[in-house]
């Protein structure tokens, strides 16, 4: 029994040694990337919060103790950056243990591969939404989550940039009574991250409670709302996770697979809010960016709902494209342009047909049916177009407003190329312009507007058609492939 007990301290002192040999090695390189590192936008840092289950109770066994990345570090407990491995955190020193945010930043540093990735953690155990309000007090634990957070934030802003927070907490407040203004508070606290951070597009992940403990559905139902609610949010689901036997806390591979499903999150978010900050041309001269790679849901709508459509429309390298199909139906801006500069970059699927509008207006058909309708900046394939090809019909043609007037003089790209097109609408005179050309012109109302309008299908609108003060703008579904960027408006008065 004694040479047995021998070879086993042996063989543990042997993987202590190689282990701190490992740890020191990888100090050494967090030093080295340190004293190499030119930029802060290289350094891109993550903030950990929430209560126990982002903390972590998982086992640290010894396959656990070992996970890491030469690229991942942490801000430790006196403000210093260290290699970053299990435990994470530092709430509850006896319990602290695996947790999603290890796996989370391996992820996102193997989907960065030129960026040091920097995690903050500020979970604290057993902590309810109303503790993380500045000023609040834990006596449980003797911290001020929110301003210990804040803090941290603080410091670690010192070295690189904030790219996003995960937030996992509200087993504490599961009652009726907290879970009916949880999301308010949430909306609250996000809020002020993104204040203190300066980022108000600052993605925030949200992970859902357990599934296993039925009270915790209260919050998850409140979760369920957060995306309409918050813009540049996401949720992800805890489905199949499972907790280490104690009924509350998730195992070490639940933990890990959420840290997983964390980063999965957070990069479908940075893709829709890596949006170009609008140059000093563009505050200096009022254009407002419609879209130009954030969340769409902001300032568009269905035009059949309050929400951006779940399907038919793709966000993709700050591209918003409709699919075939026609799955998603038309969508308008959420709010009404009068005198307007609008522009905007469009590219066409081989034979597509599809067209913004403006001044889009209740309008009442023959049948006594109100629609949103209005002017129609035509967009179609005019080189495989069956409808156009050969110069076959011009008012129909891109560029053309639909029905009633061709274009001039213009200069089209073909389909799979970006083409740039502008519309300028003040009082009832409006002009068409596509890459550089103005291509028409017309004024809304007129005579010779009235007359052509009487003889296509809109006359069922009366003298209504295209006369709106104001409006909104819509791109449609036509059931073809097209794609929009860079869309922009002023408004001219």
């Amino acid at each position: 029994m004694k040479g047995k007990h021998h070879k086993e301290d042996h063989y543990h002192m042997q993987k202590s040694f190689i282990a701190s040999c490992f740890y020191l090695f990888l100090g050494c390189f967090v030093t080295g990337v340190f004293a190499q590192q030119q930029s802060p936008e290289k350094v891109h840092i993550y903030i950990l919060m929430g209560q126990s289950n982002m903390a972590g109770r998982g086992s640290v066994t010894d396959d656990y103790a070992k996970q890491g990345h030469p690229r991942l570090i942490m801000l430790n407990q006196a403000g210093e950056w260290v290699p970053a491995r299990h435990p994470l955190h530092f709430d509850k020193p006896k319990v602290a243990g695996v947790g999603p945010g290890l796996t989370f930043g391996i992820a996102m540093a193997n989907a960065t591969p030129d960026a040091v990735i920097g995690l903050v953690p500020c979970a604290v155990g057993g902590t309810p939404i109303a503790k993380w309000a500045p000023g609040a007090y834990d006596q449980k634990t003797h911290t001020h989550p929110y301003d210990d957070a804040a803090a941290r934030i603080r410091k670690a802003m010192e070295t690189g940039m904030i790219k996003g927070v995960i937030w996992h907490q509200g087993e504490g407040d599961s009652n009726p009574a907290s879970a009916s203004v949880y999301l308010q508070k949430l909306e609250t606290l996000i809020g002020r991250v993104r204040t203190l951070v300066g980022d108000p597009t600052l993605p925030f992940v949200v992970g859902q409670l357990a599934r296993y403990r039925a009270g915790y559905q209260l919050i998850n139902s409140e979760l369920l709302k957060l995306p309409n609610t918050v813009p540049y949010t996401t949720v992800v689901s805890s489905e199949g996770l499972w907790h280490r036997g104690d009924g509350t806390h998730f195992d070490s591979p639940s933990a890990s697979e959420f840290g997983r499903r964390f980063a999965k999150g957070m990069l479908a978010l940075q893709k829709v809010t890596a949006v170009p900050l609008p140059n000093a041309a563009d505050a200096t001269e009022g254009w407002e960016h419609l879209f130009a790679g954030n969340d769409p849901n902001v300032r568009w709508r269905s035009i059949k709902g309050d929400r951006f459509p779940d399907e038919g429309w793709r966000v993709e390298e700050r591209t918003l494209s409709v699919l075939p199909g026609r799955k998603g139906g038309d969508i308008i801006t959420r709010e009404q342009f009068s005198d307007f500069e609008l522009v905007f970059d469009f590219m066409l699927s081989d034979s597509a047909n599809t067209g913004l509008k403006y001044f889009v207006a209740p309008l009442k058909n023959a049948k006594g049916k109100t629609v949103l309708n209005g002017p129609e900046y035509q967009l179609i394939d005019d080189f495989k177009h069956a409808s156009v090809s050969d110069n076959k019909s011009p008012e129909t043609s891109t560029g053309s407003l639909y029905l009633l007037y061709a274009p001039q003089h213009k200069v089209l790209h073909k389909s799979g190329e970006w083409n740039h097109a502008k519309i300028v609408a003040k009082g009832t005179h409006v002009e068409h312009w596509l890459n550089g050309q103005r291509i028409l012109s017309y004024d809304r109302g007129s005579d010779a507007f009235r007359q052509l309008v009487s003889g296509t299908k809109f006359s069922e609108y009366g003298m209504g058609y295209g006369e709106a003060a104001s409006g909104h703008i819509l791109l449609q579904d036509h059931g073809d492939g097209a794609s929009f960027r860079n869309i922009r408006i002023r408004r001219l008065r």
